[in-house]
């Protein structure tokens, strides 16, 4: 067969889910394999190869499973076992018996939005809420002298308001204080989640080890993990970066740098006592890869993880 005709069959090939089809589609396959943590270009590499192997099969129709079957064989011998592992994992969140929560903790100038937003996309996930989303909404509704901390950012909560001197013990309880305040708000979200069996993910610096409440995280498959940046040079150089690609003048952050680290220490430490994985931000790829590979390794399992379950045993015994 000519490149030509190889090309024509190919475009004839369609994907037949039950009583309906579509075109195979580069695209969609790119996003699956990218799931798996492979870059983008590498990954429709692998799709045009995919459609290569059907093409040369001289079959006008592909079934969903048959398809799954040739990607699989294609990652295998171009990838090898692990992104084959990878993609069968990725290929279960279509059929899991409970919603997919993913919750990524850590303070401001960590890469927290972005990496959230890149991992919903490459999740197929459409519901990606940020904490001070919630935190805006409560304080629409409560008044500063109601509810004081929910009017100040979390780094700031205790050096403008009556909590204490603005020390590093004074900065932690005033954040305490802010995510006492919104983690109804936060509960609420998972449980429509939950409830509605939809994908969501979370992010935001108020997003702590004992979230959401035991009974929502045995209802979900319930991944978390803090990203965080150790290297304090590299922290301030983020805040320099997001002022050119966003209007938020540095300078405020800046001021509030040994705050926000101190806030980054306290929730590195309760992470660690909770054995929730801390992720130190190297750049998009290689931290979207590490987030990718705790929701993969869930999925995989089906299951709560051993920290999860520790903490529901301990939630239930303080009761």
């Amino acid at each position: 067969m000519d490149g030509n005709a190889a090309g024509q069959a190919r475009n004839e090939v369609v994907v037949v889910r039950s009583e309906y089809g579509l075109p195979y589609s580069k695209g969609l396959m790119a996003q699956s394999i990218m799931a798996t943590g492979i870059a983008p270009e590498r990954s429709f590499a692998l799709a045009r190869l995919i459609e290569q192997r059907l093409g040369q099969r001289n079959q006008p129709e592909v079934g969903v499973e048959e398809l799954r079957e040739l990607a699989e064989d294609v990652l295998l011998s171009e990838e090898g076992k692990e992104v084959r592992t990878r993609f069968r994992q990725w290929w279960r969140l279509g059929s899991l018996d409970r919603p997919l929560v993913v919750l990524l903790g850590g303070v401001t100038g960590v890469g927290k939005s972005t990496i959230a937003t890149s991992l919903a996309n490459r999740l197929g996930i459409t519901r990606v809420i940020a904490t001070d989303q919630v935190r805006q909404v409560v304080r629409a509704f409560f008044s500063r002298d109601f509810m004081p901390a929910v009017h100040h950012s979390s780094f700031d909560v205790a050096k403008q308001s009556s909590i204490a001197e603005d020390n590093g013990d004074a900065t932690v309880e005033g954040f305490l204080q802010q995510v006492e305040d919104i983690a109804p708000g936060i509960d609420a979200l998972i449980e429509r989640a939950v409830s509605e069996g939809t994908r969501i993910v979370i992010e935001g610096v108020h997003v702590l080890p004992d979230m959401p409440s035991a009974d929502l995280r045995e209802r979900a498959i319930t991944v978390q993990a803090l990203l965080a940046v150790r290297d304090e040079q590299a922290h301030r150089a983020h805040f320099y970066m997001r002022g050119l690609q966003v209007p938020r003048p540095p300078e405020r952050y800046l001021e509030a740098f040994d705050r926000i680290r101190t806030l980054q220490d306290h929730l590195i430490e309760r992470a660690e006592e909770a054995g929730i994985p801390t992720i130190d931000e190297g750049g998009l790829e290689p931290t979207l890869k590490r987030v990718m590979g705790l929701v993969l390794d869930a999925v995989g399992t089906g299951e709560p993880s051993e920290a999860d379950s520790v903490r529901v045993s301990e939630r239930e015994e303080a009761k």
